[in-house]
């Protein structure tokens, strides 16, 4: 497979975003092979700082590439990434490195007819049915999709005395009204260490499952770990550790119980093999929104856990702004079936390119 052009685009978002995302949310790439029929799509966060970086730099190492083997994807995730370490080795830079490596892989599989679950593990080993969680507040739109695992988004402004209490009292009612299985909290890095603990000691008896991000990354990874001072409630983080190496130090000091590298920020799937390979199975890694098609096939391949996040579900077709997701089958009692497919099952809506 030969690359003869990229395109890059940053799609105007008519759904709501929020802080840094208005200016820096997914970039959408369209990879040209030299089978005029096959296209690679990708995306990576980053808005038009992504495209600069790639219009003006990287994708002067991939036009007219071969690529006739996986390895050969993986070696131009290194090139890549070595070439943008002046500037990049985080950040913007991996986020546009992921939407290049992503579309790259799309390609790949559409070009040798071979689904991506399929070039990452042998096929005895892929799972036909994914397990689900809801990220958001909405608990009463999420179950009634039939989803029953929900990941509440629990930012602190300071004032922890009244938020444990407002806590306790909404982790009571949602198990007083729903038939939940699992809850879990992301706190978007606005708890501190003593304040965890203090609410590991007060929701012990809730069923907690784990909290996440609870501080900054580079906070987690210079002080010792936690996992031991939590009355067995488990920490989850890694979405903003994008450079693999960061994981390295994860495995040494027993940061966290569950690593949730995001596909399309981290470096996409050539990355994910590097911290796959890192972690060594000591520790979960559940991709953070996983349930998006560029994560699927890599949780479907079963190299990663079999556990899927659904950020803010609207459908149970899992609708995206700026793609026709084709990649659900159904769900069903929280479970995810996808459907058989090349490449991510994604395509970009129609007008985003020159079609």
């Amino acid at each position: 497979m030969k690359i003869t052009k990229i395109e890059a685009v940053y799609p105007t978002y008519k759904e709501t975003l929020r802080t840094w995302r208005p200016n820096l949310w997914q970039i959408i790439i369209k990879l040209h092979t030299d089978k005029k029929e096959v296209f690679g799509y990708g995306t990576g966060g980053g808005g038009k700082s992504s495209i600069e970086i790639i219009n003006g730099h990287l994708k002067e190492f991939l036009i007219n590439k071969e690529i006739n083997c996986i390895s050969d994807i993986t070696n131009m995730f290194d090139r890549l990434f070595f070439e943008s370490i002046p500037y990049g080795r985080g950040g913007i830079a991996l986020m546009a490195l992921s939407a290049l490596d992503l579309a790259i892989w799309d390609a790949y599989s559409k070009y040798k007819n071979t689904p991506i679950k399929n070039l990452l593990n042998d096929s005895n080993n892929h799972k036909k049915n994914i397990h689900t969680y809801a990220t958001g507040n909405n608990v009463n739109q999420y179950y009634s999709l039939g989803l029953n695992n929900f990941k509440l988004s629990i930012k602190s402004d300071g004032n922890f005395d009244k938020e444990a209490k407002d806590l306790i009292t909404l982790l009571d009612n949602i198990k007083k009204n729903y038939n939940v299985k699992k809850i879990m909290i992301d706190c978007y890095m606005s708890w501190n260490r003593e304040y965890t603990k203090m609410m590991s000691d007060q929701l012990s008896d809730i069923g907690i499952e784990w909290f996440e991000d609870i501080s900054t990354p580079d906070e987690m990874l210079v002080n010792e770990s936690l996992l031991s001072e939590l009355n067995g409630i488990k920490l989850a983080g890694g979405e903003h550790d994008f450079n693999y190496n960061s994981f390295k130090i994860m495995h040494q000091k027993n940061i966290y119980d569950i690593w949730q590298p995001d596909i399309t920020w981290c470096g996409g799937i050539s990355s994910i093999l590097k911290i796959i390979q890192i972690n060594k199975n000591k520790f979960n890694i559940i991709l953070h929104r996983g349930g998006e098609p560029w994560g699927l096939p890599i949780i479907q391949s079963g190299i990663v856990n079999n556990m899927a996040e659904l950020h803010n579900p609207k459908n149970k077709k899992l609708d995206l702004e700026q793609w026709e997701n084709q990649s659900i089958e159904k769900i069903e009692d929280g479970m995810l079936t996808p459907k058989e497919y090349l490449g991510f099952g994604a395509y970009p809506k129609k007008g985003l390119f020159n079609e």
